[in-house]
């Protein structure tokens, strides 16, 4: 597999979450902590599904700004 593309469990370590917590967001609400998540390049099961690491990497940065802002917030 291409490094360029990450799966279910590489893309939850990356953002620093559960997998089943990631797996959930994605089956039930599709957004975490309101941020959208990113498509994934097939549609296949779920644990077949491979997305783009940079796509992947851009999620992580505004998921990380959304936590930080409700961090402040709750101060």
């Amino acid at each position: 597999m291409s490094t360029a593309l990450m799966t279910l469990p590489e893309f939850a370590r990356y953002i620093g979450i559960a997998t089943p917590t990631l797996a959930r967001a994605f089956c039930c609400r599709g957004s975490l902590a309101g941020v959208p998540l990113p498509q994934a390049l097939d549609d296949a099961p779920l644990t077949q599904r491979h997305w783009l690491r940079d796509d992947v990497r851009q999620f992580d940065h505004a998921y990380k700004r959304v936590q930080a802002m409700q961090q402040r917030s709750a101060l």
